[in-house]
C-alpha cells in the first residue's frame, strides 16, 4: 500500500509539474520534495468543472439579486443583469488563460506573484478569499432562511434560520472533508437537481404571471439610478464563477476541462438567471419579494398558497441553496490552503490529509469561522446583506487586478506557454476592467454601507502582510517555484526577446492564424464591446441628470438590445475558442 501510494503521488507530482509548465531541471529536490507532500488529486473533468461553475453560482437565482428590487424595480434589475451577464461571460474568458497556464490552487496567489510581486499576489488571494468566504456566509444564511420558510411558511423563524444554516456549515464541512472525487460527483446530482427545481419554479408560476408586475408605471419606478443601485446586487447572480479556476491543478487536462467547462456554465447559468428574474417578477409584486432571502418560495406561494406542493418545491429548492455553499466552502480552503501552503497565511492552513488529500486544517478553521458569523446573524438583520455585498465589492478588486496581471505576463513574458488565450485580446480583458471599476463605482448608490468595513479587512490583511506575511513565505511553494523559474527563463531569453519582438500579443498570439469568420466575428464583436462601455456612461449621465434622453422605452430597448448582442456574440467567440482546444 506504501508502495502504491508513493507511485501515485509521484504521479501527481509529475502532472503538477508539466501542467504548470515548469522545467523539471530547475527545480532543486526540497521543492520537489515540498511540493510531493502538499499535492492534491486530479479527477476532475469537463463534466465537473461544469457542474462546480453551475452548482457554486446557482444559489444566485435563489436570492440575493431579489435585494436590487426595491431599487431598479423589474424591468431595471433585468437591465442590470444583462450588463452582469455580458461581464462574466468576458471575466471567464479571460480568467481562463490565467488559469490554464498556471494550474495552481492557489489561482489569484499564483498569477500576481508571478506578473508583479509577493505583495500583489497576497492582495489578490485575499480580494478572492473575501469573495468566498462571505459568499459562503451569506449562502449559509439563506439556506436557514429557506428551511425556516419551509418549516413555517408563514412566520419563519430566527432561530430555526440559525440553527439550520450552522447545520449546513457542518454537514459539507464533512462532505468536504472526505474527498474531492465524492464532493464533486455529490454536486453534480446536487446541481441537477437545482436546475429541475428552477425549471419547476419557471413552470409551477406560469398561471401566475401577470406582465403589469414587470412592465410597471412608471417602467423604472427608480429611474436610471435605481438600475445603477440595483447592479452591484445582480452581480450575485454569477459571481464565484471563478472558483472554477482554483480547480485547475486538480483538473484532468485544465487546458481543456477549465475553460471548456467554465465557458459552457456560464452560458447554462444566464438562461437561468433571465428565466428566473423573468418568472419571479412576474408571478408576485416586487415590493415583497424584494425583502427576503427566500423570494422563489415566497413567490410560489403568492401562485399556489400553502400547503404540500410549496413544501415540495420549497424542498427540492434547498439543493440550490447547499450545492453552492459546497462549492463556496470548496474555493474558501482551497484559497486559504494555498496562502497557508505558500507561508503568507500561518503554515497550518496549508496541511493536506495524508491520505485523502484535502486541505481539512483549512476546511475547519473557516467552518468555523462561518459559524461564528452565522451567529451574529441572528442578532443583525442586514448580515444577509452585507455578506452578499461585500463578497461582490471583493470580487471586483480582483477582476480588474487579475487583467492587470494578464497584460504585465504578456508583456513580461510573450513566450510563456499558453494552451489557452483569450479572445478578442486586448480589447476583452480592458472591458472587464473598466465594467468591474464602474460596477465597484456603483456601490455608492446601494444603502447598504459596506465600503467601510471592506477597506478595514484589506487593512488588516495589509498589517499582517507587513509585520508577519512577507517574512513567512516558503521559497518551495508551487507558486514560488514556478516565479523564480519564469524570472530564471526570462533573463536566459531577454536577448531573443529584444531582438525578436513582442511575439505572443494579440488575439491568436504565436501559432495558427484565426480562420477568417472567426476573426471577423471577433472584430465585430470588439465593436460591441466598446459599445456596451459607451451605454454605461449614458447610464450615469441620465442616472445624474447631466443630459435629456428619449422616452424611457425607447432608451431601455436600445440598452436591452445592446447587451443582449453582446452576449450572444461573446457567447459565439467563447465557444469558438473553447471547443477548438
Amino acid at each position: 500500500m506504501e508502495n502504491e501510494t508513493d507511485r501515485t503521488l509521484n504521479e501527481i507530482v509529475n502532472e503538477v509539474i508539466t501542467e504548470a509548465h515548469i522545467n523539471p531541471d530547475l527545480i532543486l529536490p526540497e521543492e520537489i520534495a515540498y511540493i510531493r507532500e502538499h499535492s492534491l488529486k486530479k479527477p476532475l473533468r469537463v463534466v465537473h468543472i461544469w457542474a462546480l461553475g453551475v452548482g457554486a453560482v446557482i444559489t444566485g437565482m435563489y436570492f440575493g439579486w431579489n435585494f436590487g428590487l426595491p431599487l431598479g424595480g423589474p424591468v431595471g434589475v433585468l437591465i442590470a443583469s444583462l450588463i452582469v451577464c455580458g461581464l462574466y461571460l468576458g471575466w471567464v474568458l479571460g480568467l481562463s488563460e490565467l488559469s490554464v497556464s498556471m494550474p495552481f490552487a492557489g489561482g489569484p496567489l499564483a498569477y500576481g506573484r508571478r506578473a508583479v510581486g509577493k505583495g500583489f499576489g497576497f492582495i489578490m488571494a485575499w480580494s478572492m478569499f473575501l469573495e468566498c468566504l462571505f459568499a459562503g456566509i451569506g449562502t449559509a444564511l439563506a439556506t436557514g432562511g429557506y428551511v425556516a420558510f419551509l418549516l413555517n411558511p408563514e412566520h419563519p423563524g430566527k432561530l430555526t434560520t440559525t440553527v439550520c444554516a450552522i447545520g449546513c456549515a457542518l454537514l459539507f464541512f464533512a462532505i468536504q472533508y472526505v474527498g474531492v472525487r465524492e464532493q464533486a460527483s455529490i454536486m453534480l446530482w446536487l446541481t441537477i437537481a437545482a436546475i429541475v427545481a428552477l425549471v419547476w419554479f419557471w413552470l409551477a408560476t406560469i398561471p401566475g404571471v401577470s406582465l403589469d408586475r414587470v412592465l410597471t408605471n412608471p417602467l423604472l419606478p427608480g429611474k436610471w439610478g435605481g438600475v445603477l443601485g440595483a447592479l452591484p446586487y445582480a452581480l450575485w447572480w454569477l459571481v464565484i464563477i471563478e472558483s472554477v479556476a482554483l480547480a485547475s491543478e486538480e483538473a484532468h487536462e485544465p487546458h481543456v476541462t477549465i475553460p471548456r467547462g467554465m465557458v459552457l456554465a456560464q452560458i447554462t447559468l444566464v438562461v437561468l438567471v433571465m428565466l428566473t428574474a423573468f418568472f419571479a417578477c412576474a408571478a408576485a409584486p416586487f415590493a415583497e419579494t424584494g425583502k427576503v432571502v427566500y423570494p422563489l418560495p415566497l413567490v410560489f406561494k403568492n401562485v399556489w398558497g400553502t400547503g404540500w406542493f410549496l413544501m415540495a418545491f420549497s424542498a427540492l429548492a434547498l439543493t440550490g441553496m447547499v450545492v453552492s455553499y459546497n462549492g463556496m466552502i470548496y474555493a474558501v480552503s482551497r484559497q486559504s490552503f494555498s496562502l497557508g501552503r505558500a507561508g503568507y497565511l500561518p503554515r497550518a492552513l496549508g496541511a493536506v490529509h495524508p491520505v485523502r488529500r484535502t486541505p481539512h486544517v483549512s476546511l475547519a478553521v473557516w467552518t468555523l469561522v462561518t459559524t461564528v458569523f452565522i451567529v451574529f446573524g441572528y442578532f443583525y438583520e442586514q448580515a444577509t446583506n452585507i455578506a452578499i455585498l461585500i463578497s461582490t465589492l471583493a470580487a471586483l478588486i480582483w477582476y480588474v487586478l487579475a487583467m492587470i496581471c494578464l497584460f504585465v505576463l504578456r508583456h513580461k513574458e510573450p513566450g510563456q506557454f499558453r494552451p489557452y488565450r483569450v479572445p478578442i485580446y486586448p480589447w476583452l480583458p480592458a472591458f472587464i476592467i473598466l465594467v468591474s471599476i464602474f460596477s465597484a463605482y456603483l456601490y455608492g448608490w446601494v444603502n447598504v454601507q459596506v465600503i467601510v468595513p471592506t477597506i478595514a479587512l484589506y487593512v488588516v490583511a495589509g498589517i499582517w502582510y507587513l509585520l508577519r506575511g512577507r517574512h513567512t513565505v516558503l521559497s518551495t511553494a508551487p507558486e514560488e517555484v514556478a516565479a523564480r523559474v519564469a524570472s530564471k527563463l526570462a533573463a536566459r531569453r531577454s536577448g531573443k526577446a529584444q531582438s525578436g519582438g513582442t511575439a505572443g500579443i494579440g488575439s491568436g498570439g504565436v501559432g495558427l492564424p484565426l480562420p477568417r469568420w472567426r476573426y471577423a466575428l471577433e472584430r465585430v464583436t470588439a465593436v460591441m464591446l466598446a459599445t456596451g462601455i459607451v451605454s454605461l456612461a449614458w447610464m450615469v449621465l441620465r442616472a445624474t441628470g447631466w443630459i435629456a434622453g428619449p422616452p424611457v422605452a425607447v432608451e431601455l430597448a436600445i440598452v436591452a438590445a445592446i447587451w443582449s448582442l453582446l452576449f450572444v456574440a461573446l457567447s459565439l467567440v467563447g465557444l469558438a475558442s473553447t471547443l477548438g482546444q
